[in-house]
């Protein structure tokens, strides 16, 4: 019910009980002054019109107490509706305010910085996120003798977008690069399904700090959700690099892993930040299947260290 119908319905309501009030007043009247004190009439007369005036005085107690619950409830619906949020200049102090009672008033030396760490978990600026990740790697010798090896990674997704504008879905891939730079390569291939249309840009690869780097762009427009589905197979050195792991771009809704490896290689599983431990799955001897449910924030993922057996 709105504040307008309580209104409409509260006039009603008042015209009723002011008639209430004055049919009791003039029975209390009639009692006291114009009956006689031996009859039962006058106690009738008292007793009627004490039920019309208690009535009225609760029924004014009710109305007050509903309106005034409706009216917060309206009022409420303003000052956090989305609309009035937007206008407002001073959503950080809020979000401060808001934040400490939350936090209970805990930590209040470390509080704002507590904040900022929270407020930079939170996407802003992202156009998108991935909703049931998928990982299948492989890794498999290609020359036992130097420890080289081929991972190759079979990785699935949908990336749900906020609009069907533009957007630019980067695909990087970082290798520790040596001494084997002739046995390294990288060859990435794509494929998108959906109402929308795509184009890949490859970026080509460049150092960063000291790995090499190699970046595709992946240029989506034209939907809100695209079917992603790419397969990465990399060679190179063991002994140079033996870190396999994710850190999120996006939010990531569900995320499952499997990792197969050869007999003579195992693998140190550890969770990159998230809040939750990864679950196991049943696999074969040679693999190792993770599944996480719930939301990954960007830059959380996984690692799995790699280890030649002795």
């Amino acid at each position: 019910m709105s504040v307008g119908e309580v209104f409409s319905s509260v006039n009603f309501r008042r015209s009723l009980a002011w008639i209430f009030l004055i049919v009791g007043i003039l029975l209390y009247a009639c009692g006291y002054f114009f009956v006689e004190h031996e009859s039962v009439w006058r106690e009738i007369a008292i007793k009627v019109a004490d039920v019309l005036v208690i009535g009225v005085v609760l029924g004014f107690v009710t109305n007050a107490a509903q309106f005034i619950g409706i009216f917060k409830k309206d009022l409420q619906d303003i000052i956090y509706g989305k609309e009035f949020l937007e206008q407002r200049n001073d959503i950080s102090q809020l979000w401060e305010t808001v934040s400490k009672v939350l936090f209970k008033n805990k930590f209040p030396t470390i509080h704002k910085e507590l904040l900022k760490v929270v407020n930079d978990y939170l996407p802003k600026d992202e156009v998108s996120y991935y909703n049931d990740f998928e990982i299948n790697t492989t890794v498999e010798w290609v020359d036992k003798n130097r420890n080289i090896i081929r991972v190759t990674d079979n990785v699935s997704f949908d990336l749900i977008a906020e609009s069907t504008d533009e957007f630019e879905y980067p695909l990087k891939t970082w290798t520790t690069i040596k001494e084997h730079k002739k046995d390294y390569s990288n060859n990435t291939e794509i494929s998108v399904k959906g109402a929308g249309s795509y184009n890949i840009i490859d970026k080509g690869e460049y150092n960063d700090n000291g790995d090499i780097c190699h970046e595709l762009i992946l240029k989506l427009r034209g939907a809100t959700k695209y079917s992603v589905e790419y397969t990465r197979e990399k060679t190179y050195s063991l002994d140079e690099d033996y870190i396999l792991g994710l850190r999120a771009k996006y939010i990531i809704k569900d995320l499952r892993v499997c990792l197969e490896l050869p007999e003579d290689i195992d693998a140190r599983f550890t969770f990159r930040g998230t809040q939750l431990d990864f679950d196991n799955v049943k696999c074969p001897k040679n693999q190792i299947k993770k599944r996480y449910k719930g939301i990954v924030l960007p830059r959380q993922g996984y690692i799995f260290a790699l280890r030649k057996k002795v």
